[in-house]
C-alpha cells in the first residue's frame, strides 16, 4: 500500500469523525435538522430523502455552521449548493423553520400574577 493510500484513508476517517462530532454540537445544522425530526417524527433516512442528498453529503450537512440569523435563508441555500442537494428549497426551508422554533423555544411565555397585599384571598362578602 502506499503512502499517498496511508494518508487518503487517515484523511477520510478524520473527516468522518469530525462529521460525527460536529453534527451533536449545538452551533452546527444536524442540531437543529435533529429538532426538526424530534417535532415532526421522521427518521434521520426520511430527512435526506427530502433534500435529496446521498449519504456522504448529509454527514457533510450536518456538520455545518449555522446559518447566521440576519442572512438566513441565503446561507441555508450556500450550504445546500455546497453540498450538492437536489432539493435545496427544502433545506432553506428547514432552517427557516428551525429557527422560528428556537426563537419561540426561548421566548417561552411568563406566567406571572400580581395580588395586592391588601387584596383578601377569602370571605369577599363579609
Amino acid at each position: 500500500m502506499a503512502m499517498n493510500d496511508i494518508n487518503d484513508i487517515s484523511d477520510k476517517k478524520i473527516l468522518a469523525d469530525w462529521y460525527a462530532y460536529a453534527a451533536d454540537e449545538p452551533d452546527f445544522v444536524g442540531s437543529w435538522l435533529n429538532l426538526l425530526r424530534e417535532r415532526q417524527s421522521i427518521t434521520p433516512d426520511r430527512q435526506q430523502s427530502e433534500f435529496g442528498a446521498d449519504d456522504r453529503a448529509f454527514r457533510q450537512l450536518q456538520a455545518m455552521p449555522l446559518p447566521r440569523s440576519e442572512s438566513l435563508a441565503g446561507d441555508a441555500h450556500r450550504i445546500a449548493e455546497v453540498c450538492s442537494l437536489k432539493n435545496p428549497m427544502a433545506f432553506v426551508q428547514a432552517m427557516i423553520l428551525a429557527n422560528n422554533l428556537m426563537q419561540s423555544d426561548s421566548q417561552a411565555p411568563i406566567e406571572e400574577f400580581y395580588q395586592a397585599a391588601f387584596d383578601a384571598d377569602e370571605n369577599l362578602d363579609k
